[in-house]
């Protein structure tokens, strides 16, 4: 019920044209609440309340707007379409060929439509993004203070399914996997261009920020965020930030370096080597022949799910491999464990290896959802716009910004589901927009000084 009067709200405050407010619900749509209004605080999936405001946005601008076209998007417009169309054609597909039912096909694919939020975002003021971006810094400060409480202090600060928290088998610490969603745009920003936050909190804000990765307590998040911070500082090249990322460590180390330390000697010391043996010893096949977990290190098992689909597509007609396992969703239990029976996944609420998704690597939820011919065209999105940013990383700080957390995302990818939760793409496009922006604006100025004066 909660969800739906802020979904109403949303919606009014775009038609009365409080933007900014209208906009602010709809990113918290797209990020889950900022894991403080769930969809079980909501009552309804923040998802599906994201679509019906595109889908209203949409409307309403086609119906009664009709904006001109302020920025030269064609390149990613061509890979959103292109992407659009193939989800039409995978519509069909899966009720055509695979007979799932109209509503099993609306419920597995819905979620596959919120890389539209770009065309909701082309429309918006560039003044307005850089108030919401300020406005989400400090939501992201508060929530992680009390992400940072929950974990160290087992204080149940935030929405959590609690009764399921494992205990890290390193540190003694319990793992909770609902840190801040822009937790990593925000640290880059902090660190490497805090201007945009025009903030008297953005250097205290780095302290909390990075407590709050070193809390998530995984691997994979601190050292990718490490590499990528670190590139960062080498294509920014200033001693200022160098001097700052120095003394932040410096300062964190005494109090945090036993948990790092813990958390990456232990894991390194019973798993990296013997994995990596695994993997180029046929340790993939094995545990997607035989299904067993039990002995074998995370990234094997990831990719080992992988396989896994890919074998069984493998034997499948070529249209299977084209388009995927079916847009269905895991909820539908009879009809997914009728069709497919693969032995690695996470066990479901009855103890079933759940078959169409999984939380720890976004190209397993692509490939069985996508298939060969879907994934190319969904990741070629991220992959322009990593690109874009690329090469205009001289240009502006949002496009050298916007690099990072394309990257960060794509490396994350491996490890969750930073690229195939749809969600992600919002900071991205909001990003991509505003280096448009700037170029127009810079472009503008070189015209007028280049203008002939009236003598």
């Amino acid at each position: 019920m909660i969800g739906y009067i802020l979904l109403g709200i949303a919606i009014f405050t775009y038609i009365i044209e409080l933007r900014k407010i209208s906009l602010m619900i709809f990113f918290s749509f797209m990020l889950n609440g900022w894991c403080v209004l769930t969809d079980d605080v909501l009552g309804s999936k923040n998802y599906d309340l994201a679509l019906i405001y595109i889908g209203f946005n949409l409307a309403y601008s086609t119906l009664f707007e009709k904006k001109p076209p302020r920025i030269p998007d064609m390149k990613l417009r061509f890979w959103l379409v292109l992407f659009l169309l193939f989800m039409l054609l995978d519509i069909l597909f899966s009720l055509k060929h695979y007979q799932f039912t109209t509503y099993q096909v609306i419920q597995g694919c819905r979620a596959s439509f919120l890389f539209l939020s770009y065309y909701i975002l082309k429309d918006v003021d560039r003044k307005d993004f850089i108030w919401v971006n300020q406005f989400f810094f400090y939501i992201t400060l508060v929530t992680s203070v009390l992400y940072v409480f929950e974990v160290l202090f087992d204080w149940h600060l935030l929405p959590y399914d609690y009764d399921n928290v494992k205990i890290d088998d390193f540190t003694g610490i319990k793992r909770y996997y609902n840190s801040p969603p822009l937790l990593y745009w925000f640290i880059f920003v902090t660190i490497l261009s805090p201007k945009h936050l025009k903030s008297y909190f953005s250097f205290p804000g780095i302290f909390i920020l990075v407590i709050a990765l070193i809390a998530t307590l995984g691997r994979t998040q601190i050292a990718m965020t490490g590499i990528v911070l670190a590139l960062g500082l080498l294509i920014q090249h200033k001693a200022k930030s160098m001097l700052l990322v120095t003394f932040v460590t410096l300062v964190l180390y005494i109090p945090f370096s036993g948990i790092i330390g813990l958390r990456f000697a232990g894991k390194f010391e019973k798993s990296t080597e013997s994995e990596i043996k695994s993997i180029f010893s046929g340790g993939i096949q094995e545990t997607a022949y035989y299904g067993n977990t039990n002995d074998v290190g995370t990234l094997t098992y990831r990719f080992a799910w992988i396989y896994e689909r890919a074998s069984y597509l493998a034997n499948r007609p070529f249209a299977e491999n084209l388009m995927g396992l079916g847009l269905i969703s895991d909820s539908q239990t009879i009809t997914v464990h009728q069709r497919y029976n693969f032995l690695l996944g996470l066990p479901d609420q009855d103890g079933d290896t759940t078959q169409m998704t999984t939380p720890d690597i976004s190209y397993g939820n692509l490939f069985s959802k996508y298939g060969y011919l879907g994934s190319f065209i969904y990741l070629s999105i991220w992959f322009y716009l990593l690109f874009f940013f690329i090469h205009n990383k001289r240009d502006n700080d949002y496009s050298f910004l916007g690099l990072l957390i394309v990257l960060e995302m794509l490396l994350l990818s491996f490890s969750g589901t930073s690229t195939s939760d749809q969600g992600n793409l919002i900071y991205p496009f909001m990003v991509y927009l505003l280096v448009h922006y700037k170029k127009l604006e810079n472009s503008r100025q070189g015209f007028l000084t280049s203008k002939p004066q009236d003598v």
